[in-house]
């Protein structure tokens, strides 16, 4: 083949310099320089100090073998195993390098073959990098167990048996940051939740709920790795709470915010459940404000704060009544009273939506948010003066639990 055509990728080069004394030693001999070997995409895999040898003896053409390569990880094994063997040899430290680089794509035993030294060699090598993968690799498996992965998923995406997906799991909940969250997580004490400020950076759109409150609905409301649902998931106040205290979660929302792919599932309530999402044991349904929300989202006539009162209530029923038939263990909602700003008429949604819950459904807990005073502005606070009206500040959690659970 011709030398010019001949690809060098650095990355796929064992060797910390080359050689340049054998460079010259070969181009003095190249009639007896055996043939480079190339993969079928011309990618040097042996033979760089006899390509320059022929580039520095003025040689345009070159023997060369080529050896069909599958991937990525064989196109880098086969090019040390030949560095390895023959011609100018890999020294310890190359040798070293290369098990540190390649010891999360392969075993020891393979290393120690195709580096010719013990595999007690390679794990003195490697202990660090293989600690290091270690902890990724349960990093991942936890990340993706939280994020609803079943453990048969999990093992196929990192490439584990079953049993040990289990076992790191199980040995999470016992021995890692999930027994160390009661010594830790410090609760708020009574029913009136109260925050001078949105304290949730991430999520600070119109009407969001707070992650500290989130937190605390979780502890009083869920154990570690119980599935959480919610279908307004917003900015992902949710997610990032579960994720603080290990619940694993199942969110979606009708637009998902850049960013929150990964996390959120696009989908809208309004068709109905979800039919991929395993069964919850907690929901948390926290729907745009009937009115106060109007085109805060969308403009779409189906977004929930954009439809009149009887089409918002019907379509909160529909998705009550398809929980309540599922026999969700604990279902919690969030809403604030609608003070029409031409009346002041006050719509106390939470007790519509407690005639939505069939009778094995009843109140565990009732949870009162205060709003700031600066929810409301001088006009409405001037108006709410000459009419007597008291202005609403607050907004509800109420929790139910079905009976017998």
């Amino acid at each position: 083949m011709q030398t010019d055509q001949v690809i060098f990728r650095d990355d796929l080069y064992p060797r910390f310099e080359p050689n340049q004394a054998a460079i010259q030693k070969y181009a003095n001999s190249i009639e007896f320089l055996p043939p480079i070997k190339v993969n079928q995409s011309n990618i040097l895999i042996d033979g760089f100090h006899r390509w320059k040898a022929h580039q520095l003896a003025g040689e345009t053409e070159i023997r060369a073998e080529v050896v069909e390569t599958k991937s990525e990880k064989e196109l880098k094994r086969l090019a040390y195993h030949l560095n390895s063997i023959h011609g100018l040899q890999l020294t310890t430290d190359e040798k070293q390098r290369y098990a540190q680089e390649m010891i999360g794509e392969m075993s020891v035993a393979d290393l120690a073959a195709i580096l010719s030294v013990s595999e007690s060699t390679i794990k003195n090598w490697t202990s660090s990098q293989r600690k290091a993968i270690d902890d990724e690799t349960n990093r991942r498996i936890i990340d993706l167990y939280l994020q609803c992965y079943t453990q048969e998923q999990i093992a196929e995406i990192v490439g584990k048996p079953r049993q040990t997906i289990t076992d790191k799991i199980n040995n999470f909940a016992e021995n890692g940051n999930v027994a160390e969250i009661g010594k830790t997580f410090q609760p708020l004490l009574y029913n009136i939740w109260n925050l001078q400020k949105q304290d949730n950076a991430v999520d600070s759109h119109f009407g969001s709920f707070p992650q500290l409150f989130m937190e605390n609905l979780l502890w009083y409301h869920t154990q570690p790795f119980d599935i959480v649902f919610d279908p307004f998931a917003g900015g992902g106040t949710t997610v990032d709470a579960c994720r603080k205290l290990y619940r694993r979660y199942w969110c979606s929302d009708r637009i998902v915010k850049p960013g929150r792919e990964k996390h959120i599932h696009q989908h809208d309530i309004a068709s109905g459940l979800p039919e991929a999402m395993p069964k919850p044991k907690f929901v948390f349904l926290d729907p745009p404000y009937w009115k106060q929300a109007e085109g805060m989202y969308s403009k779409d006539a189906e977004d929930l704060g954009n439809m009149d009162l009887e089409k918002f209530n019907a379509s909160m029923q529909a998705l009550i009544g398809e929980l309540c038939k599922w026999k969700i263990e604990s279902i919690a909602i969030v809403i604030q009273p609608t003070q029409y700003k031409n009346n002041m008429v006050l719509v106390d949604h939470i007790f519509d939506f407690a005639e939505m819950f069939t009778d094995n459904y009843s109140i565990t807990m009732r949870y009162i948010l205060p709003y700031s005073t600066q929810q409301y502005n001088a006009q409405m606070v001037d108006r709410a003066k000459a009419e007597n009206k008291c202005l609403a500040l607050n907004r509800d959690l109420v929790v139910w639990k079905l009976k017998g659970m």
